[in-house]
């Protein structure tokens, strides 16, 4: 059809013209704000008026305004899973919609993720994609599954127009590549300021895409709406630490300015694309509510800082713990090898001793001082000498003694065993 591409065109050009929201209804005069527990109804109006989008997590703190167009409800929400994981930052998310002319829009600022590559749990990712196998693969995969998730209970949807990262319009490319780089820098100046330093993680590649769809939706009802979405992407290859000696490779998603508007027939579409850029281009962040994020997670970083130090000391300490019970050890079995050295050496010194008197003959026996002397085999069990062993008397008889009757004072011998 030929009104495809100018929607497409539209959609494309809307991007980058703003874009966050965050928890909360809107009507004349009235704020934002509010969780998923407190849900005002909102107030349609005839004339345009600012409306304020307020964080109840942060005191009601004003996140942003956006222009609200004669006959358009808005409501909003602020996700913060991935700033609370410290993935990313808070998600403000806008929704709007128009009852009498069937027109409906939808964007949010941002949302991050890991790729599955490496075995991350379907738990661990974001809860628009914890139902998918696999995380998507292209811009145009992550766009046609976002627009199922809007429309679960749609009979079918027909994919009409798709517009990939080389046929946007150079404006969305750019745009797409100048958030990439800011994105990118961003990640190294987080890598140099960590307190493992640069080294850390290893960035492998780094690439912008985008891109837009065109959808014809059969409602469960049986009727037809017109769809489409759009979206930049920042895509980041790392290779990170796994445990001790092993890494893992790592693909991060960034989605940028997710944003998707609806109506009954393709010349409201056109409309809905039309009045949707003219808010989201309206959108003004509240300087006062970045900067406060921004202490948070330095803050936030800071603490990952020193529990980091304080793993690298206690690490130290434990390592020096270590190599000192290693010394020691090492100190107990050198004295336990050298004392069975000098037990073998003696063994092996008694053994060669007795081997040589056997084959002399002879059998060594001791005086009182000391003195060893080799007495011939079959001289005789009780050997008796004088003190300086000038005089060896020996003799088989138990009850041999030369001191008996003798002048010369003997001292028995004992065998050298």
């Amino acid at each position: 059809m030929k009104m495809y591409p100018i929607l497409l065109l539209t959609a494309c050009l809307s991007a980058g013209c703003g874009g966050t929201g965050v928890s909360g209804n809107a009507a004349e005069g009235t704020n934002l704000s509010g969780t998923d527990e407190r849900k005002p109804t909102a107030t349609v109006c005839n004339e345009t008026r600012t409306v304020s989008l307020k964080d109840p997590y942060m005191q009601n703190a004003q996140v942003l305004t956006i222009e609200c167009l004669p006959g358009w409800q808005l409501v909003g929400k602020v996700d913060l899973e991935d700033f609370q994981q410290a993935n990313g930052t808070p998600n403000a998310q806008i929704k709007g919609s128009d009852g009498a002319r069937q027109l409906g829009f939808y964007t949010e600022m941002a949302r991050s993720y890991y790729d599955e590559n490496d075995g991350v749990a379907t738990g661990q990712r974001h809860p628009l994609l914890r139902s998918m196998k696999w995380p998507y693969t292209t811009a145009e995969d992550y766009l046609q599954y976002v627009v199922k998730t809007q429309f679960p209970d749609a009979r079918s949807i027909e994919l009409k127009d798709v517009q990939t990262y080389d046929k946007l319009p150079d404006a969305m490319r750019q745009y797409a590549d100048k958030y990439g780089q800011i994105l990118l820098r961003n990640f190294q100046q987080g890598l140099a300021n960590s307190a493992m330093g640069s080294s850390f993680t290893q960035i492998r590649g780094a690439k912008a895409d985008a891109a837009a769809i065109v959808c014809v939706i059969k409602l469960e009802d049986g009727k037809e709406v017109y769809h489409v979405a759009t979206a930049c992407f920042f895509i980041l290859d790392v290779r990170m630490p796994y445990g001790t000696m092993r890494t893992i490779d790592r693909r991060l998603w960034n989605v940028l300015e997710l944003t998707t508007f609806t109506a009954a027939d393709e010349k409201s579409l056109d409309v809905a694309g039309t009045e949707a850029s003219r808010m989201k281009g309206s959108i003004q962040l509240n300087p006062q509510y970045s900067q406060a994020i921004v202490s948070m997670q330095q803050g936030r970083i800071e603490q990952i800082k020193q529990n980091v130090r304080a793993g690298i000391i206690r690490n130290q300490q434990q390592a020096a713990r270590i190599s000192e019970q290693l010394r020691q050890n090492a100190a107990e079995i050198s004295d336990i090898q050298m004392s069975m050295y000098e037990s073998t050496s003696a063994m092996q010194d008694r053994v060669t001793q007795l081997h040589s008197e056997a084959i002399r003959g002879v059998n060594p026996y001791v005086s009182s001082d000391g003195t060893v002397v080799d007495i011939p085999i079959g001289s005789g069990t009780q050997v008796w000498s004088t003190s300086d062993a000038s005089t060896i008397l020996s003799s088989d008889s138990y009850f041999f003694n030369p001191n008996i009757g003798s002048t010369i004072e003997y001292q028995q011998m004992q065998l050298l065993r």
